[in-house]
């Protein structure tokens, strides 16, 4: 990034102006504000979050990488992504209306919840080992596009990233955060549609459409099963459709924001097709603009890092709204979470970026929730045996075998609900209703 005045005010704004704006805004916050923005959110908000959240760092590195490698891998990312958020359309009333139906603002409550786990960090630790770990990754990047654009050392860079993705995101909550990403999203649609301008007619080279590259057709079917499902898994996604206004105002949000999704992965498939395999993302794209457009790249991949830390931490805290800690005690824990990952970031940067490829556990999800959506034979076992056992496993074979991963995570964690709640079986939602109600009268 060049030094000029003017730019410099710009990064200034856009790294501590959320902080700014979320010692303002949390004054008159209440808990409830901070946990969940008290079920309020509005169309607009709720809009830039999707496009926040869904277009994140782990996105560009994944639809560049695998589309300079692979045409027909890259496109397929990109439409798997965009009906993933099309589906999000499709059930956001219904997550709407179970989260108001059960009390809870979360995807790990509804589990925990609907299976009546008794100790919820059972469930909780492996969905957020997930989450965390892409927050982890999502801090190292913001420490890289800071190194290159401020002149400080590797170690300083994830400290400031640290603070100024943390900081705000504590004292604000996620009413700061919902807020703060309407400024962050025209942001990074400002920068995609600047990169698709300049490339608009790049020079292509030699491509065979069908050529899967390093890669093996399993990876292909691992595409098109989870990476829609995902979407709808992902703890950001399920708190936009539990915490909207309206279930009107969740389904509108959906179908707006996943056709302006859609659009950007679309330019970023067509920068890496543009590319060579294995390329640096970040060089990539600076070499994508003209050398005095670059600033706005940065400016873009800032905002792209900070608005999509938020919403992955927030949304696991969601469960704190059950407990009696005041609201500075919960300021406290975020704040300890962001400093846990900081840590994370620092000591562990290489083996966090080789799991980046992890987004295949998300699949592990799919049998746990869809036994608390269809509230039959769930079983609290089951849950934290499949949970535990499947991430496990999935992250494992995400270093050993890309290709497989999420098939067989997804295979491997069905199977083990299904086995453990034969053998410690649970009572159906509806009848548990009838016992509780037996038990009152």
């Amino acid at each position: 990034m060049t030094g000029t005045g003017s730019q410099t005010i710009v990064l200034g704004t856009l790294l501590l102006g959320p902080l700014v704006y979320a010692f303002w805004r949390s004054r008159k916050g209440t808990r409830a504000d901070y946990i969940f923005n008290s079920g309020r959110t509005g169309l607009l908000a709720t809009v830039a979050g999707i496009i926040c959240g869904n277009i994140g760092i782990g996105t560009f590195v994944a639809l560049v990488l695998f589309s300079a490698a692979s045409p027909v891998i890259g496109l397929s990312l990109a439409l798997a992504y965009g009906s993933g958020l099309m589906m999000c359309a499709l059930v956001a009333p219904g997550v709407h209306r179970l989260s108001q139906k059960y009390g809870v603002r979360g995807l790990i409550d509804l589990i925990v919840v609907t299976h009546k786990v008794r100790h919820p960090i059972l469930i909780w630790v492996p969905v957020a080992f997930v989450f965390l770990l892409r927050a982890s990754v999502q801090l190292i990047a913001l420490a890289v596009i800071l190194t290159a654009v401020l002149p400080i050392p590797p170690l300083a860079a994830v400290v400031l990233a640290t603070f100024v993705a943390g900081a705000y995101t504590a004292i604000g909550g996620y009413r700061v955060a919902t807020e703060t990403d309407i400024p962050q999203a025209v942001v990074i649609l400002v920068g995609i549609a600047i990169l698709g301008m300049w490339n608009m007619e790049a020079p292509s080279r030699e491509l065979v459409f069908f050529d899967l590259g390093p890669y093996r057709f399993p990876i292909l079917i691992g595409i098109w099963l989870f990476i829609p499902a995902s979407a709808v898994l992902a703890v950001d996604n399920w708190q936009r459709m539990a915490t909207a206004r309206e279930p009107s105002v969740a389904r509108r949000a959906f179908l707006l924001g996943a056709p302006i999704c859609l659009a950007g992965y679309l330019i970023i498939v067509w920068l890496g097709l543009h590319s060579m395999p294995g390329g640096d993302v970040m060089q990539i794209l600076h070499t994508s603009v003209p050398q005095t457009w670059i600033w706005l790249v940065d400016l873009m991949l800032i905002a792209v890092v900070m608005s999509t830390m938020d919403t992955f931490v927030m949304p696991l805290m969601a469960g704190l709204e059950r407990t009696e800690l005041s609201l500075g005690r919960l300021q406290l824990i975020v704040a300890a979470l962001f400093t846990l990952l900081g840590l994370s970031a620092a000591l562990f940067a290489d083996v966090l970026n080789s799991i980046i490829s992890a987004f295949s556990s998300l699949a592990v999800f799919l049998p746990v929730v869809w036994a608390s959506v269809r509230g039959r034979r769930v079983s609290a076992p089951a849950a934290i045996v499949s949970l535990n056992v499947g991430i496990a496993v999935t992250v494992l074979l995400t270093t050993v075998d890309l290709n497989s991963a999420a098939l067989v995570g997804c295979l491997l964690s069905w199977l083990l609900y299904e086995t453990v709640s034969r053998f410690a079986p649970g009572q159906s939602l509806a009848l548990r209703k009838v016992a509780e109600r037996d038990a009152r009268a």
